[in-house]
């Protein structure tokens, strides 16, 4: 059912770091209070060292497992980004340099599909709304491709061969660049394994926080530094997971928003 749910309330990911350390940090509370308990009812707990150890460590793994998979993530989609930047920059200066009869159509376009481009992730509530945005991107590609095509037919003999030579495949590259984007942007881990991080940092914390105080070994300087670092290391996780809702959107698609003031300059246009 969070599946389901989370499918539908995208800009609730947002939050997720905020929720996932409270969570961790309230465990722990709970683990040294229940601790507290027992010494002071009588009651005896035993916690093995082995069995602690391993909780901790498929802890450790999970997390690592996370934080590795997020940062393949972001490289692979900041690598897409410069991809895109760069590809439809080529053919833009490439139908500037050609003396097209829709020459100022063709450039408004491809203007229009990097508007597009910069508006697809911004303020996302849903999946099917990714969807119908990732759609517009389709269309509008179709609609250059035609374009081109009857440029390419209503051209001079010598610009249908720099259309064939030159634009045509840096289209197709501005094409496979977006395509891959889309698949990237539908690209996550399933939730599941985020559900099995909040669990075992849960219970690591818990019973980190019932050792402390069983032990009487009660160092809150240590506990604080451990919760702060643990509540930015999950904040540094989904940021790179999710950078459409946690990064900042400036310098993230810095590449494209670069490419839009240098497309609104040469055509006069004011964004």
């Amino acid at each position: 059912m969070f599946n389901i749910w989370i499918s539908d309330h995208l800009d609730f990911l947002q939050h997720l770091p905020f929720i996932f350390s409270v969570a961790v940090g309230l465990f722990f509370v709970i683990g040294w209070c229940y601790g507290k308990f027992l010494l002071r009812t009588g009651g005896r707990l035993v916690i093995k060292a082995t069995i602690a150890s391993a909780i901790f460590g498929l802890s450790a793994l999970v997390l690592g497992f996370t934080f590795s998979s997020a940062a393949s993530h972001f490289d692979s989609r900041v690598n897409n980004i410069r991809a895109q930047a760069f590809t439809l920059n080529k053919v833009y200066q490439s139908v500037r340099s050609l003396n097209l009869v829709g020459q100022a159509a063709l450039q408004q376009s491809l203007r229009d599909l990097l508007n597009l481009r910069l508006a697809t992730f911004k303020n996302l509530k849903s999946l099917d709304e990714l969807e119908e945005r990732l759609q517009r991107w389709s269309d509008k590609l179709e609609e250059i491709d035609a374009a081109i095509s009857t440029e390419a037919v209503n051209a001079s003999a010598k610009d249908q061969a720099l259309i064939d030579r030159y634009l045509r495949p840096q289209f197709n590259n501005l094409v496979d660049s977006f395509t891959t984007g889309a698949l990237i942007a539908k690209n996550h881990p399933p939730l599941i394994i985020v559900e099995f991080l909040f669990i075992m940092l849960c219970v690591s914390a818990l019973l980190g926080g019932c050792a402390m105080a069983v032990e009487k070994e009660e160092d809150w300087l240590l506990t604080a530094i451990y919760l702060i670092l643990m509540a930015y290391a999950l904040f540094v996780i989904f940021s790179l997971e999710f950078p459409n809702q946690l990064f900042d959107f400036d310098t993230l698609n810095r590449e494209l928003l670069q490419l839009q003031n240098k497309m609104s300059l040469n055509s006069g246009v004011t964004k």
